[in-house]
């Protein structure tokens, strides 16, 4: 194979790569089937966090809320703590998945409410979790990208209100 084939099938395979996520992207479900999908892991499979940081704006904010507190992070922080929690064998696997949604939209901006639950092996205990992320995006050239991501694990004190459950659970 001549060098020129060589680099055209690569250049085509990287704008079908990019047209791709460009579409996968140009929606909402898309944008957050990416969100989830990008940072699950279990100890065969490492996160995708080349996926993740491709999903937010330059200098866009995730900020874990307490009840007394919030703890502010970047993408990298966030990818960083991730990284190194995993390699550590600190957490041997992570998947966070989608219970319900609710949207807003007004022309560019988007305000989603996505209940989640997580499951996580920590220090060989499985756990799990459920909350709300509060995902702010803006689309720019036909493509989503999440401003913030704030997001408040249920507890006892403050238990989902039904209205933020699919009718299932």
């Amino acid at each position: 194979m001549t060098k020129k084939l060589l680099l055209l099938l690569i250049t085509m395979g990287l704008a079908f790569t990019i047209t791709a996520k460009a579409q996968q992207h140009a929606t909402v479900d898309g944008i957050l089937a990416d969100l989830y999908g990008s940072i699950t892991f279990d100890e065969n499979h490492a996160p995708n966090f080349d996926l993740f940081q491709s999903l937010f704006i330059d200098g866009a904010r995730l900020i874990s809320v307490k009840d007394t507190t919030t703890y502010e992070l970047s993408i990298q922080d966030y990818i960083n703590s991730m990284t190194k929690s995993r390699e550590s064998g600190k957490i041997k696997s992570f998947k966070e998945h989608e219970l319900h949604r609710e949207t807003e939209q007004y022309g560019n901006i988007m305000h989603v409410f996505s209940t989640y639950k997580s499951n996580i092996e920590a220090a060989g205990r499985p756990d799990s979790a459920r909350g709300i992320n509060s995902i702010q995006m803006l689309r720019q050239n036909g493509e989503w990208k999440i401003v913030s991501l704030i997001w408040y694990e249920e507890n006892k004190a403050h238990p989902l209100p039904e209205k933020y459950l699919p009718e299932s659970e």
